[in-house]
């Protein structure tokens, strides 16, 4: 026998305290049947959850049994029922005769704390049988013969058994407890189980340890996911859950972002080849017709069941998709259905895309026990739903339509996705066979109904966009003046405008460019900021500003562009943009102000520079003068100040009027200073000067995709604006045109002034808010532009 060294031998500690008495309290035993017996009330509050096999003395548990039992048969649980039930079966005696009943009662005052004295003995019962359990294991441990897995699942499965033992205080959290421990357990076999035959395999053992069918299982599952409810919300946690009051577009009007889409088509109309093409103006960040993207070079993630790998292929080659696009931006599965969820999480979790396209609903189910005309046919859909949430992507589920052109299948199908498109060929008479119809047939992000034509080239499988389909009532010019709008919004992407200042700069009257901003608005096709007692702000967003080409006068293109190219809407009509001219003096029109837009620091920057349309249109669109389509520049969009002056009305009532220029005489503002360059890193933790806020922020959460950043503004401890990392700096930046100062020195010494204009000198004329009427008074000290040692800034 070989000596090992005493250092080398772990030593444990093997002593048992066997002259001790295992946990237990009797005193609470005795209350709790004392109080059974004197509250005909008394046990219902403990009968779910408080077992025999929970106290420690015997007779205790034969007492509490009759209880049990009497109380099912409807039967009184008094000190006479008790005492027949007893006798009848033999276990008076056992129990300690009539005296030991008796007893119980002298000792008990009332049941008012029946629940707690019940969680002290299943306590005590625990504790029990944690020492039970583990002595057990450490015989099994000490046997030959015993093989260490099956010692381990039995040790596992033990020590379950009693992690698993609710410990509520009532019926009800007793059932919820229960409920939620089986829930988990179930929603874990079907998130993280990707092998289908193995996973009910699990859900199969899981329903014997519990006592309940596999069906169940499933249905409880499937229930969780419909009735999804989040606790009861103040506004602030409202506010803070949704994000932006402003709905997010990966491509504005026609894909929302966080959302599930149901396109549905018959066969042979080109719904997989409509989905491609969607798909690569999402990766390339251009437009289909009046559809404009939010940015560009998004992921997107094919689950394909209905084509070959060899059709997918070819037909992304035949559309345009680069190598370095599919390789990079682009990811596919095929043969994926409904039973392998937990792969879909994998990848959403890993890849993170942007945009999950499923081809098709029917091959997603083909494994699916359940025909399409029953509500748990929808289930995926469901989990879907969920996923685009938690996710934060779009998910495109490719269906079929029935004979009358509706979706196929039960209503469930419908109603469990936001969106519903439909795909149709045009039956018409004037019509090609390869017209299509696209139908917004449900939305819950703009308006539904709405119907656009589209070409379908079988050629190269491309969608060609043709024009929305004019309701009665709807001219041709109405529409034009629509298109004209959304060519301005995207020259200049990211700003915000009120519909009185577009009315000025496209010369037209308020309550005709307000009602084409509201069609559109209506649409999704732009954005709209809404705000309690301010004027509506629309705009276009852009989730690369950087990336975006410089804002140019130049015309928009005539030809009709494709899904799989840049997309581009035609032009049949004249829109506004063409037909703007400059005015013929400086007085023609009045110079809008900085003071027209507040900004935005969550969906909309203001480092743009000011848009270049100062229009007057006359009824009969006179042609353009090419000659001066070039406009001088102005200053909008620069001042962060809210609009001071809005009735309460929101945009009906709110638009401001046109702030009317200085006069000739007032010093000629020199240009502003160049911005800083921005950084290219921000840290969580640290202070910056916020350019827009004019005011010290600290840093709380970073958003390294989207550049952005959540702040505390010092001195507004309820105000956490999302910012743009361009907007921080380390340093206060030079005064800009439009920002609050106050003058410390000077004329107007206390009064809290706008800066009008910047000199050359570092020396700033200003100008007091705008009244009323939206007329700026310009001011100086004594004749003299401030200096910058005069004025304090915020």
């Amino acid at each position: 026998m070989i000596a090992i060294p005493q250092t080398y031998i772990e030593d444990p500690d093997f002593n048992n305290d066997i002259d001790r008495l295992p946990p237990q309290n009797i005193e609470a035993e005795e209350s709790i049947l004392g109080g059974i017996l004197i509250d005909p009330n008394a046990l219902s509050r403990v009968k779910d959850w408080l077992k025999p096999e929970h106290f420690y003395i015997g007779a205790h548990k034969d007492i509490y049994q009759a209880c049990i039992r009497l109380d099912k048969k409807g039967l009184p649980t008094d000190l006479i029922g008790v005492t027949s039930y007893l006798t009848d079966h033999d276990l008076l005696a056992r129990i300690g005769g009539r005296n030991k009943l008796a007893t119980l009662i002298d000792r008990t005052v009332s049941a008012v704390n029946i629940d707690s004295l019940a969680r002290l003995v299943i306590t005590k019962y625990l504790c029990r049988e944690v020492i039970k359990r583990c002595n057990r294991a450490t015989q099994l441990a000490y046997s030959p013969d015993q093989n260490i897995t099956e010692l381990l699942t039995l040790i596992r499965n033990q020590i379950t058994e009693i992690t698993d033992t609710p410990l509520a205080p009532t019926k009800e959290e007793y059932q919820r407890q229960r409920h939620d421990q089986l829930l988990s357990a179930v929603t874990n076999i079907y998130t993280t189980c990707p092998e289908p035959s193995f996973r009910y395999f699990r859900l199969h053992e899981l329903a014997k340890e519990r006592s309940v069918t596999t069906s169940y299982l499933e249905n409880l599952y499937l229930k969780s996911l419909v009735a999804k409810c989040s606790e009861l919300l103040t506004y602030e946690q409202l506010k803070e859950l949704a994000g932006s009051t402003v709905r997010e577009w990966l491509i504005n009007g026609l894909v929302p972002k966080s959302t599930t889409i149901l396109l549905a088509a018959d066969g042979g109309i080109g719904k997989t080849k409509f989905a491609y093409g969607v798909s690569k103006v999402l990766i390339q960040g251009t437009q289909f017709g009046k559809f404009i993207t939010t940015g560009k070079k998004r992921k997107i993630l094919y689950y394909q069941g209905d084509e070959s790998p060899g059709d997918m292929v070819q037909a992304l080659e035949f559309l345009g998709y680069s190598e370095s696009d599919i390789g990079k931006y682009v990811r596919a599965r095929f043969g994926w259905s409904a039973e392998n969820m937990p792969a879909l999480i994998t990848d959403l979790q890993e890849f993170q895309p942007d945009f999950v396209v499923i081809d098709s609903l029917s091959t997603a189910n083909k494994y699916s026990s359940y025909q399409e005309s029953q509500m748990e046919y929808a289930r995926p859909i469901l989990e879907m739903t969920g996923l685009a949430t938690q996710y934060k992507t779009t998910f495109l589920i490719i269906h079929h339509t029935n004979r009358s052109g509706d979706v196929r299948g039960t209503t469930a199908i419908r109603n469990a996705v936001s969106e519903v498109w439909t795909l149709t060929k045009d039956n018409s008479q004037t019509a090609t066979p390869y017209d299509r119809i696209l139908e917004i047939n449900k939305s819950r992000s703009r308006s539904s109904g709405k119907k656009y034509r589209l070409m379908f080239t079988p050629e190269d499988l491309k969608f060609t966009f043709l024009g929305e389909e004019l309701e009665q009532g709807c001219s041709a010019a109405e529409e034009a003046a629509k298109d004209g709008l959304l060519e301005f919004f995207n020259k200049n992407r990211n700003i915000k405008f009120t519909a009185k200042e577009l009315a000025h700069r496209l010369g037209r009257s308020d309550g005709y460019v307000r009602h084409c901003l509201g069609e559109i608005a209506a649409d999704g096709l732009i954005s709209v900021d809404r705000r309690p007692g301010q004027a509506y702000l629309y705009f276009l967003a852009l989730e690369e500003p950087h990336d975006h080409p410089t804002i140019t006068p130049d015309h928009p293109s005539k030809i009709p562009e494709t899904v799989a190219e840049t997309g581009l809407e035609p032009e049949s009509e004249p829109c506004i943009m063409e037909y703007s001219i400059t005015p013929r003096s400086p007085h023609d029109h009045p110079t809008i102000t900085p003071d027209d837009h507040p900004i935005d620091q969550d969906t909309a920057s203001d480092t743009a520079e000011g848009d270049r349309l100062s229009t007057e249109i006359s009824e009969k669109f006179p042609e353009p003068d090419k000659d001066n389509l070039d406009f001088e520049h102005s200053d909008d969009h620069l001042c962060p100040e809210a609009l001071p002056d809005n009735d309460s009305g929101g945009d009906r009532e709110g638009d401001r009027g046109v702030i009317v220029a200085d006069r000739d005489d007032h010093p000629p503002a020199a240009p502003e200073p160049p911005p800083l360059p921005p950084k290219t890193e921000i840290v969580e933790g640290q202070v910056y000067w916020s350019y827009s806020l004019c005011k010290w922020v600290k840093v709380v959460k970073r958003f390294p995709s989207k550049k952005k950043a959540d702040v505390h503004v010092a001195g507004d401890p309820f105000n956490k604006p999302r910012l743009l990392w361009s907007d921080l700096w380390l340093e206060p930046p030079p005064l800009r045109i439009g920002e609050e100062v106050e003058v410390i020195e000077g004329q107007h010494k206390g009064q809290r002034l706008l800066v009008s204009s910047i000199n050359g000198d570092d020396t700033v004329w200003l100008k007091k808010p705008p009244s009323r009427n939206g007329y700026s008074i310009p001011l100086s000290n004594n004749g003299q532009p401030y200096k910058l040692h005069q004025l304090k800034r915020g």
